[in-house]
């Protein structure tokens, strides 16, 4: 009879355990909203457009946020349209109203699509893009569309919809019980479109050269292997 309790009580505990570990990656993956209001930055675009929120108004530690465009599905698009009417905006001093998020270990800003509402504050091209030295990387993770994580999406279809329109891909890496997003840089999305088709949401490795660029892990990829 104890031992029938015992059996129990063991049972009951690895379920809690159970739960609560899938609880903890569904925390993770989702993504935490703040409140929407105006933020002032520095503007990057690469390795994807960016926002660099300044502290104290220098670049010492400042925060970058990917941009993400309400009701746009391409940023790149809006911010050339941006750009043919005010000219560039690379590196300089902008203010935007917009949402900030948190996903999957990556940030985000979300901006209003109101190009009414977006400010150059200075003329000039005041802060240079940073960047380290490059070097060869190879590593094991999971490919995924942050985009489609900013909406709780992890479905193939929706890795699909943005492969050729505003895919933002990233190698997530669990590490040291967090997710760290390594932004892939390709050329030829094709690449990512051909392996995918038979290996989703599968851990893979990746091959490529790497380098930490305005506040991101970033790998212009090579190619992609299945693991063994």
């Amino acid at each position: 009879m104890l031992v029938e309790k015992l059996a129990k009580k063991k049972l009951f505990l690895f379920l809690v355990f159970i739960s609560i570990l899938i609880t903890v990656f569904v925390f993770k993956k989702t993504a935490i909203r703040y409140e929407k209001k105006v933020i002032t930055g520095i503007f990057f675009k690469m390795p994807f457009p960016l926002i660099v929120i300044k502290s104290q108004n220098n670049l010492i530690d400042s925060t970058s946020f990917l941009i993400l465009i309400e009701n746009e599905t391409n940023t790149n698009s809006f911010l050339s349209k941006i750009e043919s009417r005010v000219g560039s905006i690379e590196g300089k001093l902008i203010k935007v109203s917009g949402e900030l998020m948190s996903s999957n270990g990556t940030r985000f800003i979300k901006i209003s699509n109101k190009p009414e509402l977006i400010s150059i504050l200075e003329n000039q091209n005041t802060y240079p893009s940073e960047q380290t030295g490059v070097r060869k990387i190879d590593l094991k993770g999971d490919i995924v569309d942050l985009k489609c994580i900013t909406k709780n999406d992890f479905s193939r279809e929706c890795f699909y919809e943005n492969i050729y329109e505003g895919l933002i891909p990233a190698l997530s890496v669990f590490r040291d019980k967090e997710n760290i997003n390594y932004l892939l840089k390709t050329k030829d999305y094709k690449i990512i479109e051909d392996y995918f088709k038979k290996n989703f949401d599968k851990t893979v490795k990746v091959f490529g050269n790497y380098y930490y660029q305005n506040g991101f892990n970033v790998i212009n990829l090579d190619s992609i292997s299945s693991i063994e």
